[in-house]
This record gives structure tokens, C-alpha cells and sequence, in this order.
């Protein structure tokens, strides 16, 4: 994982979010990189849905993170799992889609996280 989630961002979350966020790092540490992908973007879009941080959270840090190149790659990436229309990179079943999984999930894993450090920096 790129930046360390400290305790501050992890107090920040609703309970829903911390149940989904224990259920994160699970997948990250087991290597389930499909549900790393998924509960990534359903983390982030429960904080975006939640009408209670805007007591703290900047509706421009929010327009940051929903506008942003990643995120937009995280939705597509998550739908492409969901819901299934064809073949997808990382589902072949061939040697290259667990590698492939690996870094989409990364690279999810460095979204969710810059979502935190925008919107609940100190």
C-alpha cells in the first residue's frame, strides 16, 4: 500500500464505512483483489453520500475527488466487475490476470487513500 491510513482518517468514518474499511484491508492482505477494487469505490462513495461530513468536508476537496482522473478509472473499473457485458482484462484466466487484479487494486488502493488525505486532512 502507498500512503499509511493513520488513525486520524480512520476516526473520520462513519460506522458503515469502518465496517466496510475492516473488510478492505482483509481483502488487501488476502489478495482478493476483485473485492479490494470494488470496496474501494464503495467506500468513497459512501463518504460522498453522506450528508454528515459536509459539516467538515470542503464541497471543493469533494469536486477534486469526484472530478479526478482516478476516480473516474475506479468507477469504470468497478463496473467492469459488476456488471458483466464481456470479457475484461484480468478475468482471462490466464497467468497475467492475477498481476493484473494486483495492480488495478494498487492503484485503487492509491485512490481511496488520496481521497482520505483531500477530504479529511487536519
Amino acid at each position: 500500500m502507498s500512503k499509511k491510513i493513520n488513525e486520524h482518517f480512520i476516526n473520520q468514518l462513519n460506522t458503515h464505512a469502518k465496517v466496510l474499511f475492516d473488510e478492505y484491508n482483509i481483502a488487501f492482505e488476502n489478495k482478493m483483489w476483485a473485492s479490494v477494487i470494488i470496496l474501494s469505490l464503495t467506500i468513497i462513495d459512501n463518504i460522498m453520500n453522506d450528508s454528515d461530513y459536509l459539516d467538515y468536508v470542503d464541497g471543493l476537496d469533494i469536486n477534486h475527488i469526484k472530478s479526478s482522473k482516478n476516480f473516474h478509472w475506479l468507477r469504470i473499473r468497478r463496473n467492469q466487475i459488476l456488471h458483466f457485458e464481456k470479457p475484461v482484462e484480468g478475468f482471462f484466466g490466464n497467468k497475467d490476470s492475477d498481476k493484473t487484479l494486483k495492480l488495478d487494486a494498487v492503484r485503487a488502493d492509491e485512490t481511496l487513500k488520496e481521497c482520505f488525505y483531500t477530504l479529511f486532512k487536519k
